[in-house]
């Protein structure tokens, strides 16, 4: 993506409903988004025909998490998701 379409394509991607996070970033590719899609033919369509057609967007590489283990930031125990201890010691 050139420079100049980072801020317009990231703020773009802000606004899809499918997008939980996309941010900035230097490297090989100027934007990291998380996009949440119920399957992969559903992926394919968001990226190739939504993304994908944005204008400023020259390529793309999209990697499919297929199971999450443990979102970031969450404590398990188990299979269970539990409070962190700041929560926990403030009862």
């Amino acid at each position: 993506m050139h420079p100049s379409a980072v801020k317009s394509v990231g703020r773009t991607l802000a606004q899809e409903p499918e997008i939980a996070f996309v941010a900035a970033v230097s490297g090989s590719y100027n934007i990291h988004a998380v996009a949440h899609c119920r399957d992969l033919d559903e992926l394919f369509e968001f990226a190739s025909e939504r993304i994908g057609s944005l204008s400023g967007v020259q390529s793309m590489a999209v990697s499919p998490l297929l199971q999450q283990i443990k979102p970031a930031g969450t404590l398990v125990s188990g299979d269970r998701l539990v409070e962190p201890r700041s929560v926990r010691a403030r009862r």
